[in-house]
């Protein structure tokens, strides 16, 4: 029974998590073999011309740019019904695949963008409305476990649907869209049926929902972003959409095109998109276990930052090794460094997953723990930073060969942790968790 507020608090967390398990079943499936899918389309209709990374850096600009406004949308609607309104973007941008025309395409790459900026804004706004300062990690953890899972659901479909394929078929592809358009649909539902926080931020002056008007919000948004620590996190933020990139959008094609994996390349391609999602579970999970038992060690974020690190250099190195680098092109013959290997293939799916895991968590724990009274400014401001370099990432997966990318994205690892845990020290010393109860006590 959840008869106290913090019983409410995790029912709405959990609630959450739900919801965005239903939506993102459906399009981190999508983002997982949209690549794929553009070529399958174009080897039927030589007139359908669009590069499928070209296409997601499209979406995530527009993601990045609406996620400035997105505060101000939410300042007006509410968390619960902009995550309700941005989930219709999201339905339309996964049915409009079927029409399989470019215009449609590039239309709904910019309404997925749209959707996407309210849709994160009003997510962390409702995550932090419901936690504090002692439960945030737990509870970022669950959603992020149930988020990933969605991912797992959606990849388990699309394998079954994908099994013995060396190419996707019309009549496959629109099954799968279909479906997955359905999943997405009922989760409009499943918002507006989400409860609404009991916080006491919530009905506050410092809050997202109050009656200060959009312009406020966005002005409030800026005075945000030019904060010390949150300059020096967008580092880490910026490492963050990088990696992002790679694991959802570059590496699962790359096995999928890999020819040397002969009839298995396109389950491979979702049991690829499956194994990052078990990554990404039990990394969450693990974090949702050791919350209570690292919350009073120093730099716990850290701690979790650093080993999410060492996971994520030991798949690139496979990868390297492992995949040809012109793998991220489309169907490729080349040899990689030693024989393809499907079980290290799959082992890198599961260190990049869990690796995710780990950044996610604990950048969003860290900007939660930082500016409890500006929670929608400052998830907007980490999604933003991340997503445009999401786009960034993909813009540049049409120009960069496989081993490349990897050569990039080792060191711009390093160089994010060490700004995290820069930042994660200079909270240590100021003890900045007190603002979870001045945040409440000002009110």
């Amino acid at each position: 029974m959840f008869c106290s507020s913090i019983d409410r608090k995790l029912f709405n967390v959990i609630f959450l998590g739900v919801c965005f398990m239903l939506l993102f079943a459906a399009d981190y499936t999508v983002t997982n073999m949209q690549k794929t899918l553009i070529v399958s389309i174009h080897e039927e209709n030589p007139d359908f011309n669009i590069d499928g990374y070209t296409s997601l850096g499209i979406t995530y600009t527009i993601f990045a740019l609406a996620l400035w406004f997105g505060p101000s949308v939410v300042s007006v609607t509410g968390p619960k019904y902009g995550m309700a309104i941005a989930a219709v973007g999201y339905t339309i941008y996964i049915l409009a695949f079927n029409l399989e025309k470019a215009w449609a395409i590039y239309a709904v790459t910019v309404i997925g963008g749209i959707a996407g900026g309210i849709l994160w804004t009003a997510e962390g706004n409702y995550l932090v409305l419901n936690s504090d300062a002692k439960n945030i990690t737990r509870n970022v953890g669950i959603f992020w476990a149930f988020l990933q899972s969605s991912s797992l659901l959606g990849n388990l479909f699309t394998f079954y649907k994908f099994e013995g394929k060396a190419r996707i078929d019309g009549e496959t592809r629109r099954q799968v869209i279909y479906v997955l358009g359905a999943v997405a649909a009922l989760s409009i539902l499943s918002f507006l049926l989400l409860p609404n926080s009991n916080s006491k931020r919530s009905a506050g002056k410092n809050n997202v929902l109050s009656n200060t008007g959009p312009l406020y919000e966005l002005k409030k948004t800026w005075s945000v972003f030019i904060t010390k620590d949150m300059l020096i996190l967008n580092i880490m933020f910026c490492y963050t959409g990088l990696q992002h990139a790679f694991t959802y959008g570059v590496y699962s094609p790359s096995v999928g095109f890999t020819n040397a994996f002969g009839n298995q390349a396109k389950q491979l391609l979702a049991l690829s998109g499956i194994f990052i999602a078990v990554g990404e579970v039990l990394g969450a999970l693990c974090q949702v276990w050791l919350s209570k038992r690292i919350v009073h060690i120093k730099q716990n974020r850290s701690i979790v930052i650093i080993f999410g690190f060492f996971l994520q250099i030991t798949a690139y190195c496979i990868t390297y090794i492992n995949l040809p680098n012109t793998s991220v092109f489309g169907e490729t013959g080349e040899k990689a460094l030693i024989k393809p290997n499907a079980i290290l293939a799959i082992l890198c799916s599961l260190l990049l997953g869990c690796g995710d895991s780990c950044l996610n968590t604990q950048n969003f724990s860290i900007i939660a723990v930082l500016f409890p009274k500006d929670s929608a400014q400052s998830c907007a401001l980490y999604k933003f930073n991340k997503s445009f370099l999401v786009a960034v990432g993909f813009f540049a997966s049409s120009h960069f060969g496989l081993h490349t990318q990897l050569l990039i994205l080792a060191p711009a690892a390093l160089i994010g942790v060490l700004s995290f845990y820069y930042v994660d020290n200079n909270i240590t010393k100021r003890a900045v968790t007190k603002d979870w109860s001045s945040a409440d006590e000002e009110l």
